[in-house]
C-alpha cells in the first residue's frame, strides 16, 4: 500500500501524528484524517509512506515484519527529516482551502472563497 501524509493540513504535534499513524498500522484501516491525502492499494506487502512536513518531505518503506517496531517507536525515528520539519503550526482555513484546491481535492458542492 502507498499512503501520503501531508502534515501541513493539521499542524498537530509530532507525538499526536505518530499516535495516529500507529493506530493506522495497528488496525490496518485508514483513519479519517485530513492529513492522509492519498491511499492506494498497490497489492504489495510493504507500506510506502510519503510524508510532507513544512517544506520537507521523506518516503519510508516499511516491510510487514517492521510494522510493530514502527508502530511503537514512531515513524520519526526512521524518517530522514530535519528537526525544523516537526515545528508545525495549524494553518488558517484559507490556507487549507488553497492546499485542497492545489491538490484538486476540493469537495464537490462547496463554495470557494
Amino acid at each position: 500500500m502507498r499512503v501520503t501524509i501531508n502534515r501541513n493540513f493539521c499542524g498537530h504535534t509530532p507525538s499526536a501524528c505518530e499516535s495516529c499513524f500507529g493506530e493506522f498500522l495497528r488496525h490496518g484501516a485508514i483513519p479519517d484524517r485530513g492529513c492522509i491525502t492519498d491511499a492506494v492499494d498497490d497489492q504489495k506487502p510493504e507500506l510506502t509512506v510519503t510524508i510532507f512536513s513544512g517544506k520537507y518531505s521523506t518516503t519510508l518503506t516499511i516491510p510487514p515484519q517492521d510494522f510493530e517496531k514502527v508502530m511503537y517507536d514512531g515513524w520519526m525515528k526512521y524518517a530522514d527529516l530535519p528537526v525544523e520539519a516537526y515545528d508545525m503550526v495549524r494553518p488558517p482555513g484559507r490556507d487549507v482551502r488553497q492546499m485542497l484546491i492545489d491538490q484538486k481535492r476540493w469537495p464537490p458542492g462547496l463554495t470557494r472563497r
